[in-house]
């Protein structure tokens, strides 16, 4: 029999694959009046918990331990607006540190509406993007329950535990928990359309949407579908163990399919990715993962904690107030809604030896990686110690089963009432009973709110079966768990925030560089960097942001990214600036050439804007051109503009072990090569001795002379396209004061130039003897080729859905 049947054949199955025996299709409210329904109550409630942000004066812009939502997702949403609006699809941006490819940003097209909206409406806009992050997730989590045969109470319940869950919640600061809800809920509904409806184009869509996330998520997504699938599809197939494997496989070729379709987005991130300090090879945080003792424990505050956020996501304190382990962010975001800690072991309860097999192995998959954190490493590739999309994983599967179990209740099929007892004893008994590791971090009350909530389920659920009435109790079940939501949702997500005046006020990011800033470049058209000594974000000095470049439109070195450029990292560990012994901290949170006065200046800095004047009055270069406030603006006299001509080179095993003072040097006095680099060329090299020599010959100001004299003159600049000229006196290199990246290229007197890694680190472009044009353009790796396999993959997913829409879902098949 053929693997795909046309869309109109009638399909049948198994019981349960496509309907509930004991919810005729005729007693179910169509799709349209189900979705409008679930969606109302969606905005309702979303209108409700977030009315402080919607009708009053807050913003997701959160001052506490959530501040990323000012020092990350902020600017980086004002880069890409500006970016669509000044240059177009991304591409190279110089203000992310000292320039780095952001066209693994493509998927935010799609992602993040905000960044399609002018600046000033971004920071109002947050929640409306939120909300529709809410609502969308929610239709889809209950699109899925749906087919999964659930009534429409037990269904919509489970789209509010979901879309109002401590992870999407903390969502509203920490932006990509919203998006990996919103991704992960479509590839849940895509899953199970292909695998008990055999709809399986929806499941290429679903990867595909995954993509857009970035190449680490298509990881975790693989994961998700290596679990999902052949358990779904033993159920489908009652254990027969051929038909699952042959479907299985069948799946996975669909998973390729969509992971061709995105491959446009996920190449460019995969390359991203694999270029930044934590792709690029063991991390100090890899190795000591790695090393952890299989079955190695945490300590005691970590599993109070995470018991304890299960009650409530703020049972262990809120925002920057968490006593619990690890942060508030980090720690397990296990809230689901105290329903589900009820309804939990009841799933075991009237349920098939098959049934209980599955359940318990997704019990183990929550249990185990819990106590023994080496298995969570394991989730995560040992590239952190997080909880964050295992908590997902953990929450779409709980919900799911106890709103299964919830649905069956209001039909009829009724509760072990001996282990819901049980449960609640232990369950009030780990609220009270005085063990000093839950009692230190726990919240006195919250924990009374936790217990009054649980003791009223147990009273509606029993009085629902003991007078036969479970809709009612199902009912009220539902009412009392909205109250919930609203109730610790709010604890959540009413923290310190910016206030909307604060927008037009001369604070945070509306401060005085926009003054200096718009200054500086209505004086000056020229390329050049803005070093700026402190960060406005408003979040203050416990959380100093280090890109605020993103925000005013500046060109800087400061960069907070989890994927700093690598060339960025290495140059900067070359000169010093960064440490060697710090890396997990400084290539995440890089100061750049910050407090590195003659670095800075090689670096094209030509301006300071400073609230400490003392320091630049009466060391070094600088005179001051203007005052904004409590700021100071200064000129750096030594500048050098970007592109560098250099005939001589300084051997880079010989520039290593030089003292920071002198690397600096002698990055103005001749290009550091790689051994094998100037093996290649035919450029003198500068000894030590020739170098000692000429310090003490030539001052700082005459070497720059030189360099300024002899520096390409720039005729007209983008981000991604540079055009000029340049006079060599010899064979020579022009160095460019950006990292080097594969991407780039060169076009000398209209033929193609050669780029090379110079600096140890940095992008560099070989020139011979004479008069030049140049021209840089960065074109993303692997955009052309990406964008041929998505077309590729688009054309036979059109085909194959034309015709063979369906995968048949006989045994045979």
């Amino acid at each position: 029999m053929n693997q795909f049947v046309p869309e109109s054949d009638t399909m049948r199955s198994a019981p349960g694959v496509h309907e509930s025996p004991t919810t005729p299709a005729q007693a179910r409210p169509g799709a349209g009046l189900f979705c409008a329904a679930i969606g109302l109550a969606l905005i309702a409630l979303g209108l409700l918990i977030y009315r402080d942000f919607v009708f009053g004066g807050s913003t997701l812009l959160y001052k506490d331990i959530g501040s990323d939502s000012l020092n990350i997702f902020y600017p980086t949403y004002v880069l890409r607006s500006e970016y669509l609006r000044q240059v177009g699809l991304f591409s190279w941006s110089f203000q992310v540190g000292m320039g780095q490819n952001i066209s693994s940003a493509l998927g935010e097209l799609l992602l993040t509406p905000v960044i399609w909206l002018p600046k000033a409406a971004i920071a109002k806009a947050l929640i409306y993007q939120h909300l529709l992050y809410v609502v969308i997730s929610g239709l889809l989590f209950a699109s899925y329950l749906r087919h999964r045969g659930l009534a429409f109470g037990s269904a919509l319940l489970g789209a509010l535990l979901l879309s109002f869950s401590a992870y999407m919640c903390m969502g509203s600061c920490w932006h990509f928990h919203a998006y990996e809800v919103v991704c992960f809920s479509f590839l849940l509904f895509a899953a199970e359309q292909a695998v008990a409806r055999g709809r399986w184009a929806l499941l290429a869509a679903g990867v595909a949407g995954l993509g857009l996330l970035g190449a680490f998520h298509l990881y975790l997504g693989a994961l998700f579908l290596c679990f999902y699938v052949p358990v779904r599809l033993r159920s489908v197939f009652s254990g027969q163990v051929g038909p699952v494997l042959r479907r299985s496989l069948l799946l996975a070729g669909v998973a390729f399919l969509g992971l061709g379709l995105t491959a446009i987005v996920s190449m460019g991130s995969f390359y991203s990715l694999l270029h930044s300090p934590r792709g690029a090879g063991p991390t100090p945080l890899f190795r000591a993962l790695v090393s952890m003792p299989i079955f190695g424990l945490e300590t005691s505050q970590h599993y109070a904690t995470a018991i304890l956020r299960m009650f409530a996501h703020d049972m262990a304190g809120t925002g920057s107030d968490f006593r619990g382990s690890q942060n508030y962010l980090e720690a397990p975001m296990s809230y689901g809604g105290l329903i589900c800690l009820l309804f939990f072991p009841q799933i075991f309860c009237r349920a098939t030896r098959r049934e209980r097999v599955s359940y318990g192995l997704f019990a183990a998959f929550v249990i185990v990686p819990t106590i023994f954190p080496w298995f969570r490493y394991v989730f995560w590739a040992f590239q952190g110690d997080y909880y964050r999309t295992f908590s997902l994983f953990s929450l779409l599967g709980i919900i799911t089963l106890c709103m299964k179990r919830l649905s069956r209740y209001g039909q009829g099929v009724p509760l072990n009432l001996w282990i819901l007892g049980i449960t609640l004893l232990i369950l009030l008994g780990v609220l009270f009973v005085p063990f000093e590791p839950l009692q230190s971090v726990m919240s006195s009350r919250l924990r009374w709110v936790a217990a009054i909530f649980l003791v009223s389920y147990v009273i509606f659920l029993k009085g629902g079966q003991l007078f036969a009435w479970p809709r009612a109790a199902t009912w009220a079940v539902f009412g009392l768990t909205v109250v919930e939501l609203v109730y610790f949702d709010r604890i959540t997500i009413t923290r310190p925030v910016v206030m909307k005046p604060e927008l037009e006020q001369r604070v945070g990011y509306n401060d005085e560089t926009a003054d200096a800033i718009r200054d500086i470049k209505a004086s000056d058209h020229s390329f050049y960097r803005v070093t700026k000594t402190w960060g406005s974000s408003p979040a203050g000095a416990s959380s100093p942001s280090l890109n605020d470049a993103m925000v005013f439109g500046y060109y800087g070195t400061t960069s907070y990214s989890s994927f700093n450029n690598l060339n960025y990292i290495k140059f900067l560990i070359a000169v010093n600036a960064i440490s060697p012994d710090d890396m997990l901290f400084s290539t995440q949170w890089s100061t750049g050439t910050l407090g590195h006065p003659i670095l800075s200046t090689f670096a094209c800095e030509k301006y300071v804007l400073t609230r400490d004047p003392v320091a630049f009055e009466i060391t070094g270069p600088y005179e001051q051109i203007g005052r904004y406030d409590s700021s100071y603006l200064f000129r750096n006299k030594m500048f050098v503009p970007l592109g560098l001509t250099f005939t001589r080179y300084f051997d880079e095993n010989d520039f290593r072990r030089l003292p920071s003072a002198a690397k600096e040097q002698v990055l103005l006095y001749a290009v550091v090569l790689a051994p094998e680099t100037a093996g290649r060329l035919s450029l003198p090299r500068l000894s030590f001795a020739d170098l000692r020599e000429e310090m003490n010959s030539a001052s700082p100001d005459e070497i720059v002379a030189v360099r300024r004299q002899t520096a390409w003159k720039i005729q007209s600049f983008s981000e991604a396209d540079i055009k000029g000229t340049v006079s060599m006196e010899g064979e020579g290199i022009m160095v460019l004061q950006t990292p080097f990246d594969p991407g780039w290229r060169a076009a000398v007197d209209d033929k193609p130039g050669r780029m090379l890694e110079v600096d140890a680190g940095l992008l560099g472009v070989a020139l011979k003897s004479g008069d030049h044009r140049v021209e840089l353009r960065y074109v993303p790796p692997f955009r052309a080729v990406g964008a041929l396999i998505s077309f590729i993959s688009l054309a036979i997913l059109g085909v194959l859905a034309w015709k063979q829409p369906r995968i048949s879902m006989s045994v045979g098949g």
